[in-house]
């Protein structure tokens, strides 16, 4: 059987899903110490499901202790979130993936009034969805 929910309704599921999921997850901005104007803000466990935010300042940065060359970063936001978190939801409430994803988002920026610019799945799927 299927329902017909509002927008904000679906908004609300999966934000208060999400709020109970990560309640122990303080969300604490963890700055890098080789680049003062980049930070990651993390929620889970690692290992677990978990939702992290990448935050790199703009400027030119200097990664050769990584083995890297210099890059240039323009103020950038990155969020990964596991695949599983977006298989629980998008199962639960029968929505496609990309819009469990965008919620999601949306979500997170709210919560740690964050710019989020590039979003992924992370890390990759070990299996096929299941639709």
């Amino acid at each position: 059987m299927r329902y017909i929910i509002t927008q904000g309704q679906l908004h609300s599921i999966v934000y208060s899903f999400l709020d109970e999921k990560f309640s122990d997850s303080n969300g604490k901005k963890i700055v890098n110490p080789h680049n003062p104007v980049a930070y990651r803000i993390g929620l889970g466990e690692p290992g677990g499901e978990t939702i992290n935010y990448y935050y790199y300042g703009a400027g030119e940065f200097d990664d050769s202790e990584f083995g890297m060359e210099p890059r240039r970063h323009y103020g950038v936001g990155h969020l990964h979130i596991h695949p599983d978190i977006v298989d629980t939801i998008r199962i639960m409430i029968s929505i496609r993936e990309t819009k469990v994803v965008d919620i999601i988002t949306d979500w997170f920026s709210e919560k740690f009034d964050v710019d989020v610019d590039e979003v992924s799945i992370f890390p990759k799927r070990g299996k096929t969805p299941v639709y």
